[in-house]
């Protein structure tokens, strides 16, 4: 056993060996990850908020976040005031709730566990942010939409 932990490079050999990660996640909260993709100016590009998974994935039963806990972390990434004007809004339910909002500067899209729900205890299965600057993909695989102009307004 003690092999195996010295054969395990650290976060910081890595880091020596390969740079600056271009992927991360952290634990914004019990039970919620936060992966960030970063651009080639080193700032966010897609956020994907979801319960951790592990890095190699087996069949487990889908687990969910509470919306206020979302929302909060929506907040702490892309502030409403630096989001811009909303010039987009899409919502459908077809066994999960999505609801896309797509503004000025950012798009953020929010799938709801079952289907769609006003209930204040909602839960959700996995949120997304895709930041528009110029070094960041213009299609995003997080969000659902191709580009800012094909959400449509409702």
């Amino acid at each position: 056993m003690a092999a195996s932990v010295i054969l395990a490079p650290s976060s910081q050999e890595l880091h020596n060996r390969y740079g600056d990660p271009d992927l991360e996640r952290f634990m914004a909260r019990p039970g919620i990850s936060v992966t960030v993709e970063y651009g080639s100016d080193h700032l966010a590009c897609q956020v994907l908020i979801e319960p951790p998974l592990p890095l190699i994935r087996t069949r487990e039963q889908v687990r969910q976040m509470s919306s206020q806990s979302v929302t909060e972390i929506l907040e702490e990434i892309a502030p409403m005031q630096a989001r811009g004007k909303l010039t987009g809004f899409y919502d459908t339910a077809f066994g999960l709730g999505l609801t896309a909002l797509d503004y000025e500067h950012v798009s953020i899209t929010r799938s709801v566990g079952g289907c769609c729900s006003s209930k204040p205890d909602q839960q959700e299965v996995r949120a997304t942010v895709s930041f528009k600057r110029d070094v960041c993909p213009r299609e995003s695989p997080l969000n659902p939409f191709p580009s800012a102009g094909s959400v449509p307004k409702r």
